[in-house]
């Protein structure tokens, strides 16, 4: 009778032991606020720890001021030694409204790499990059990505370049009749 105590508590002990040794996956997402309001900003993730399984999404916050025009691009690179050890899965810019400007996946495997782009102009406000993905290998890896924001003139700076342009060209007219007449 004891030794069925022992062998089932025992038994119990070990499943105890070995689910609790099972990996899950874990979400290791980040968020982060970038600085910029126009120009280039670099954004990125490194995974120094981490789980097969593991998933991200993580979000990066930015504002812009007047129109501007939108450049993205995100991309993992795996040692070919290790195979794949990152997947990114999707790419998106979002406005406060929740308009999505969808990445496009330009290469997967080794490297990982999407990219998305504005065919218009986006107006002033907030909006966030949403990279996700999952780990694939317990190695160190990361992704990096590059944001660009341009400011889109306003319609009164393309009124001035063609005043200026228009004196300019009226100057140089009135500068060559000038030099018919004395010549």
């Amino acid at each position: 009778m004891i030794r069925i105590k022992s062998l089932v508590a025992a038994s119990a002990l070990a499943v105890v032991a070995l689910a609790s040794g099972v990996a899950s996956a874990a979400d290791v997402s980040k968020v982060e606020t970038l600085s910029l309001v126009s120009g280039t900003k670099f954004f990125g993730h490194d995974f120094d720890v981490a789980a097969v399984g593991d998933t991200f999404v993580d979000r990066y916050n930015f504002s812009t001021v007047g129109d501007v025009t939108l450049g993205a691009i995100v991309s993992a690179f795996t040692n070919p030694a290790l195979h794949d050890a990152i997947s990114i899965s999707n790419f998106q810019v979002y406005n406060s409204a929740g308009f999505a400007l969808i990445g496009d996946q330009l290469a997967t495997g080794a490297a990982d790499v999407w990219s998305a782009a504005s065919t218009g102009a986006f107006g002033a406000g907030n909006y966030y990059v949403l990279v996700t993905g999952s780990l694939l290998s317990t190695a160190a890896t990361s992704y990096a990505g590059t944001l660009n924001i341009t400011p889109v003139p306003e319609p009164e700076t393309y009124a001035m370049l063609a005043v200026g342009l228009g004196l300019i060209g009226f100057a140089g007219r009135r500068r060559n009749q000038k030099a018919k007449k004395l010549g």
